[in-house]
C-alpha cells in the first residue's frame, strides 16, 4: 500500500476525530493530510497546505520551541518504530498576524516504507485555550525551554566544583557554611562564586536560583 492509499483510506476516519489530524513527511515534517477541522482553521484547502511543503513549521508553528523538540521526535520515532507514541505541547499561528495558540498534540508513527524504515508520522493536536491554567504552565515550559537554550553553553563552562557552589548558593547557604560543607576556605568559595557569577553573568541570588532549577541542580 501507498502512502497515498493509506491517507486515502484513513481520512474519512480522521474527519470524526475530535482533534486536529496531521500526517507529515517525518525528514523535513512536510504536511500532505489534514483534516477539515484544521484546514478551516488555517484558511487553506489541502493543495494549498501541500504547497507550503517544508516551511510548514516556520509558517505555523513556533519556530524556536520546536526546531530542538522536532529533532528530538524525529530521531525517537525512527528509533521506537510504530509502537510508541509521543505527547507535546506546542505553538500554533493558525494565521499571520494572529496570537500563537497552545495546543497539546499526540505523534507516532503513520507509514513505513518497504524496508521497514519510518517515514511518515500522523499527529492529532488539539487546543488549550479551554483548559483553566495549562496554557500558563505551558508558556513557563517555553520560557524554560528558550532559557536553556540560550544558556546552555555557559553553564557547561563551569567546573564541577563551580556547579556545586552554584546549587549549594541556590539553597541560600552562606559562603562560610558552603566552606564547611565542602571543606574548602571561605576565600576559595568566594573565588568560586565570583567565578560563576562572571561566566554567567548573574548579579543576584534569584539569578543563582533559576539556573540551579533549570539545570536540575535542586
Amino acid at each position: 500500500m501507498t502512502i497515498e492509499e493509506k491517507i486515502e483510506q484513513f481520512a474519512p476516519v480522521a474527519e470524526h476525530l475530535p482533534g486536529v489530524v496531521v500526517i507529515h513527511k517525518i525528514e523535513g515534517f512536510a504536511p500532505l493530510y489534514m483534516s477539515s477541522m484544521g484546514l478551516d482553521l488555517i484558511g487553506m484547502n489541502l493543495e494549498e497546505l501541500k504547497k507550503v511543503g517544508e516551511d510548514y513549521n516556520k509558517r505555523f508553528l513556533n519556530e524556536a520551541f520546536m526546531d530542538d523538540y522536532l529533532v528530538f521526535l524525529k530521531k525517537m520515532i525512527k528509533e521506537k518504530g510504530d509502537d510508541h507514541t509521543y505527547n507535546f505541547f506546542h505553538q500554533v499561528q493558525l494565521k499571520e498576524g494572529e496570537e500563537y495558540v497552545w495546543y497539546n498534540s499526540t505523534i507516532k508513527v503513520f507509514y513505513k516504507d518497504d524496508n521497514g524504515f519510518p517515514t511518515h508520522s500522523v499527529t492529532i493536536a488539539f487546543p488549550l485555550g479551554d483548559l483553566e491554567h495549562i496554557p500558563q504552565k505551558a508558556e513557563k515550559m517555553l520560557d524554560e525551554s528558550f532559557f536553556l537554550k540560550r544558556n546552555r553553553q555557559k553553564f557547561h563552562s563551569l567546573s564541577s566544583r563551580g556547579k556545586e557552589v552554584l546549587r549549594l548558593v541556590a539553597l541560600g547557604k552562606t559562603s562560610a557554611e558552603i566552606a564547611e560543607e565542602l571543606h574548602l576556605s571561605t576565600e576559595t568559595v568566594n573565588s568560586h562564586r565570583k567565578i560563576v557569577k562572571q561566566k554567567l553573568g548573574i548579579t543576584s541570588t534569584y539569578q543563582f536560583t533559576k539556573y540551579a532549577r533549570s539545570f536540575d541542580l535542586i
